[in-house]
């Protein structure tokens, strides 16, 4: 089993940091045992909005192009599998979103904007899906060859 360098050198990097972070909250007396379930759902929300935005949307599409092209075996290779990738970037993310809520309270009106940024997309993504579902039918309905 070989083992690459950058990945395993990112993976002990973000194990530290999430210690350091844990440390630091509880050193502060900012960490807490109990999150509410709607603070919870709102986290969850902000993580996801926050992945989509760095691995799908346009917007950011000039940060993922910054490693496009290098070897995976360097650390900016590294860097592109981590951002192009959900599950990766889902857990940096939602170390980052957890650790700022419990640091400021400032962070949860981003959390919330950014929750509820997540929760009008996938509405929009649900309404498209109905829409196109309902267009489907009524071509079937009608006869129409649909393409394939």
């Amino acid at each position: 089993m070989r083992i690459h360098f950058w990945h395993a050198t990112l993976s002990l990097f973000y194990a530290a940091l999430v210690l350091i972070g844990i440390a630091w909250l509880a050193a502060t007396s900012r960490l807490a045992s109990f999150i509410p379930l709607s603070d919870f759902v709102l986290m969850t929300l902000a993580t996801f909005r926050l992945v989509h935005l760095f691995t799908y949307d346009s917007i950011t599409a000039f940060i993922r192009e910054w490693f496009v092209g290098y070897d995976n075996h360097t650390f900016k290779g590294s860097l592109g599998h981590l951002i192009n990738c959900p599950w990766c970037t889902g857990l940096w993310f939602s170390f980052i979103v957890v650790f700022f809520y419990f640091a400021t309270p400032f962070a949860w009106y981003i959390i919330l904007i950014l929750a509820l940024a997540a929760l009008g997309s996938s509405l929009q993504l649900i309404a498209n899906w109905v829409g196109w579902s309902a267009e489907a039918k009524k071509k079937e309905a009608q006869g129409i060859a649909l393409p394939r």
